[in-house]
Parts: C-alpha cells; sequence; structure tokens
C-alpha cells in the first residue's frame, strides 16, 4: 500500500467507526458505488479530491483530516 492510500484508508475507517457508519450506507447516502468504496477502505486507490470533500462534508470534518497522516489517539 502506498502511503497515501494507506493514510486515507485509515483515516476513512477512523471516521466511520466514530459515527458509526457502514460501507452500504454511505455509498447508498453519497450515491458511491460499493466496489470502489471498496478499493478506497482497503488502500488499493484513492478518491478524487471532490469525492474526498463529498466524504470530508458528509462526516463534518475538513479534507486534510483524511487525506494527512493523524496520531491515532483521538
Amino acid at each position: 500500500m502506498d502511503d497515501s492510500k494507506a493514510v486515507f484508508s485509515r483515516n476513512l475507517a477512523r471516521y466511520m467507526e466514530r459515527e458509526g457508519k457502514s460501507r452500504v450506507e454511505i455509498c447508498h447516502d453519497l450515491d458511491i458505488s460499493y466496489y470502489t468504496f471498496t478499493d478506497w477502505i482497503k488502500g488499493k486507490k484513492l478518491p478524487r479530491m471532490n469525492k474526498v470533500q463529498m466524504l470530508a462534508e458528509y462526516f463534518g470534518i475538513k479534507v486534510s483530516d483524511l487525506i494527512e497522516e493523524k496520531p491515532t489517539a483521538t
């Protein structure tokens, strides 16, 4: 896994857990393909910036919260 993909994957999983959201819920709410989202969460691919922005707005966070390395303690 490339570093930026791994960072995004970890951060996305953290916010999903914090908000109690499943992949199915997020894909339905944001009209994202389940398979595409699975690639993001597994760190296989990075979403385009417009999708990162959409996810940040969905979780009520900054784009940087998803794409930058964060300390594990929240």
